[in-house]
């Protein structure tokens, strides 16, 4: 069954979507890299999954992407732009008469990995400071769905089910469980990884700190390199029915070990963070992401006096850079990227800064992307007021480095943007 569909590679779905490169197959289907085509011009890339069954129709296909479905109706209506950001966008879908009645959806390509993934080439766990950066995005994400009306759980969060794209956003994937509260106040059925399931989701019932625990679980995993209860086995002569009960006694009854007894690495103020979001109880919990989010931000602020001084670091970098260690300059760079949530400015500067030495290395790929990362931060954000030159010099840099990275299609699309800049005149 596996890479049946990767012969459709080259084939148009209804008539507007190129299937480039086939990604993936699992039971439902293949997703492929994909160009979305306008009277035959490429416009975008686009991940495409397609059903393996043939000869679809509306109803069936709306069953089988029912996890998309409910996500993009969810994201129309969602208020939080920050949110929206660490969620995959959905573009169209429906079914596809030239590929033999297949199902279809075009989605926002992300080019990336899993945290599993992430977490896998941490064996000692992950640096504290860059898991609670991907957290914190987490948090977002949940805080946006918990805020709908009614609110929506994931209730499938683990490690697998996280994207870290090229760009260092994280987005949340795979709502195939996900549920929306009933006036009730939670959500009904047994849903989830049970490793990953929440002691009240076992009894079929979830609320918004259910997907909290899933994080603290999340979080756990990424900072020590494995979940709190991965000792814990049912006797082998019991009932496979019977393990959700036999699980949710003994993890009620089994003290959880802080992080930082495991990584001596982990600050001690990050163990309050992840036993609170893991106890026992829904109603001891942190009540909303918001909370958690807060929670997350205070020891950050508390050290504002330890933040490095980003110039220095920079001209640090560089000096690698013209010493002839561009590979240390980028070393040092992205773990400064990786490591902290900075202030706009701070940002700005140390993606320009990672973008020209990628290009001193050959990257021109990613540091298309960093400096492409750098101006859609200059448009969001009013306290980077640029000159008109300078601005100019980003589009063009921008454009060079998609030309050098053999990508025409975005090099004439920043290349115009620069034109249009200079036209305006002004500061």
């Amino acid at each position: 069954m596996r890479g049946e569909l990767k012969g459709l590679e080259g084939r148009v779905v209804d008539g507007r979507y190129r299937l480039r490169e086939w990604l993936g197959e699992g039971a439902f289907g293949a997703v492929f890299r994909s160009e979305q085509q306008v009277m035959g011009v490429p416009i975008r890339r686009v991940a495409v999954k397609l059903s393996r069954r043939q000869g679809m129709t509306e109803e069936t296909a709306r069953k089988l992407f029912s996890d998309a479905l409910i996500l993009a109706e969810t994201m129309d209506g969602m208020t939080d732009t920050e949110a929206r950001a660490h969620l995959v966008h959905l573009y169209d879908g429906g079914v596809a008469a030239d590929v033999g009645g297949r199902a279809y959806l075009a989605m926002e390509y992300v080019q990336g990995s899993t945290l599993a993934a992430q977490f896998d080439s941490y064996p000692r766990g992950v640096p504290a400071p860059l898991l609670m950066k991907w957290a914190r995005q987490i948090c977002v994400a949940l805080r946006g769905l918990h805020a709908m009306v009614p609110p929506l759980l994931h209730r499938d969060l683990k490690s697998d089910n996280v994207l870290l794209g090229l760009d260092r956003t994280v987005r949340l994937v795979d709502f195939g469980l996900a549920a929306r509260l009933l006036e009730t106040g939670y959500a009904e059925g047994v849903a989830g990884t049970l490793s990953n399931m929440a002691p009240e989701t076992w009894r079929g019932e979830s609320f918004p700190a259910s997907d909290l625990y899933s994080l603290g679980l999340l979080i756990y995993e990424g900072l020590t390199g494995r979940l709190p209860f991965s000792h814990l086995h049912p006797p082998d002569d019991l009932p496979t029915r019977l393990h959700g009960d036999w699980l949710f006694d003994a993890r009620a009854k089994c003290r959880i070990e802080p992080p930082s007894l495991l990584n001596n690495t982990v600050p001690r103020e990050l163990d309050a963070l992840v036993l609170r979001c893991l106890e026992h109880s829904p109603a001891r919990r942190f009540a909303t992401a918001e909370e958690v989010l807060a929670e997350i931000d205070a020891p950050r602020s508390s050290r504002r006096h330890a933040r490095p001084d980003v110039g220095e670091e920079i001209r640090q970098a560089r000096n690698l850079r013209e010493q002839g260690d561009p590979h240390g300059a980028r070393a040092t760079l992205q773990h400064l990227l990786d490591g902290r949530t900075w202030p706009p400015s701070d940002e700005f500067a140390l993606l320009h800064e990672s973008a020209e030495t990628l290009g001193v290395l050959g990257d021109h790929a990613e540091a298309a992307l960093r400096y492409k990362t750098a101006w859609q931060l200059l448009e969001r954000s009013p306290s980077l007021l640029r000159t008109r030159e300078e601005r100019v010099s980003l589009l063009r840099r921008i454009a060079e480095a998609y030309t050098n990275a053999g990508n025409r299609y975005q090099a004439n699309r920043f290349d115009e943007l620069r034109r249009r800049e200079e036209s305006h005149g002004g500061p």
